[in-house]
């Protein structure tokens, strides 16, 4: 039997609504590292070694069971997008079995999960194995100051999970690549009435940039391209606006994709003929593509199995947003992500997570990782 068999749900709900009334937004040092201590105690009483990687927008805890040569992942994080005092608005609720509160499915319930594996294996684990979970608190931003020590940990990896959730009977095979970009243009300050044509519009160049971008989008090859903020002027009718910018993003599947995409954006940026005008174009970052490789169709083969021995339907969906997935599947290891609670409307204030299927996600991941290891 699985000890977590003998947990009563309502024992774990009431830590889990614990987790999910601890503010966590993103780039919150100070409350992130309050969740990210009450997780460390739970996950040392689990049983694992912790280790607190000190960061600038709030501590990355690396958890281990096991010393042997052949590792699994596991990866969650802590930090939601939503501000302080959410927690205290709409606090953890149970209607049924559907679980509301902010970060309840995205990504509280995974991180509860995780805790709950590292249990299991703490007494259950093959002298030649070992289990580490990557529990970060800046996911939702870009994973930037975690995505080294991710990396480390998939390279000495044989396969990973990643505990984000996923929609009811579904899990996540493959993912797009994400990049972000930012385009500035500087043209040149005049009086619009007094000296006109002396001025050098910098939003005039910036709406033939945001139009030519948007022609790269193509639905066909599913690579899609978004402007999500532009900003600048001077705030009067009667100037010609001197600066101007923009920020967006573009998602595709192929990293061949992505370098065509960052060429053409570049181009894009380059076209401007008028020397009194300057564009400038940077790619600050992004997550890679998530391919669903052979070794990670096996993978899910075996969790297909395993979720059907426990009364579960689990089917591959291919997503267009990132997780830290992506950045373990580009050591080339095998990825499975989406395998923790099943919910949907992640970051808005409809967001549920069920609870009358946790436990079976749970089981169906020990046991995909207990059959993994006795077949690897």
């Amino acid at each position: 039997m699985h000890p977590w068999c003998e947990i009563n749900l309502d024992e774990f709900l009431k830590r889990l609504e614990n987790y999910v009334n601890m503010d966590t937004p993103s780039g919150n040092k100070e409350l992130l590292d309050k969740m990210s201590d009450s997780l460390r105690k739970d996950l040392f009483t689990a049983g694992c070694d912790v280790t607190v990687h000190e960061r600038e927008g709030g501590n990355v805890l690396e958890a281990r069971i096991g010393n042997g040569q052949k590792q699994l992942l596991l990866l969650g994080h802590m930090d939601t997008v939503f501000p302080e005092g959410t927690a205290e608005k709409r606090p953890f609720k149970r209607e049924g079995d559907i679980l509301t509160g902010p970060g309840v499915l995205d990504m509280k319930s995974g991180v509860l999960m995780i805790t709950e594996i590292m249990r299991h294996f703490a007494g259950n684990l093959p002298d030649d194995w070992s289990v580490c979970a990557v529990l970060n608190c800046d996911e939702e931003i870009g994973s930037r100051q975690s995505r080294d020590l991710i990396l480390e940990k998939a390279r000495t990896s044989k396969a990973c999970l990643c505990m984000e959730p996923m929609a009811p009977g579904w899990c996540t095979v493959a993912r797009k690549g994400l990049y972000s970009f930012r385009v500035h243009v500087k043209g040149v300050a005049a009086h619009s009435g007094v000296n006109y044509q002396a001025g050098r519009s910098a939003i005039q160049e910036l709406c033939r940039i945001v139009t030519d971008l948007y022609a790269l989008r193509d639905d066909e090859a599913q690579i899609s391209v978004n402007i999500g903020g532009i900003e600048g002027g001077a705030g009067k009718a009667n100037i010609v606006a001197e600066n101007a910018s923009l920020m967006g993003e573009f998602r595709c599947f192929e990293p061949v994709q992505a370098e065509r995409m960052k060429e053409e954006i570049t181009a894009i940026c380059q076209k401007n003929t008028d020397p009194l005008i300057s564009v400038k174009v940077e790619f600050p970052g992004g997550r890679p593509p998530m391919p669903q490789s052979e070794a990670s169709k096996v993978l899910f083969g075996l969790a297909k199995r395993c979720a059907e021995a426990n009364g579960l339907t689990l089917q591959g969906k291919i997503h267009g947003g990132g997780s830290d997935g992506s950045y373990a599947a580009s050591t080339g290891i095998p990825v499975l992500d989406g395998m923790g609670a099943e919910g949907e409307f992640s970051h808005t204030d409809r967001e549920y997570a069920r609870a009358d299927t946790m436990m079976m996600r749970l089981k169906t991941c020990i046991d995909l990782m207990t059959v993994y290891m006795k077949e690897n």
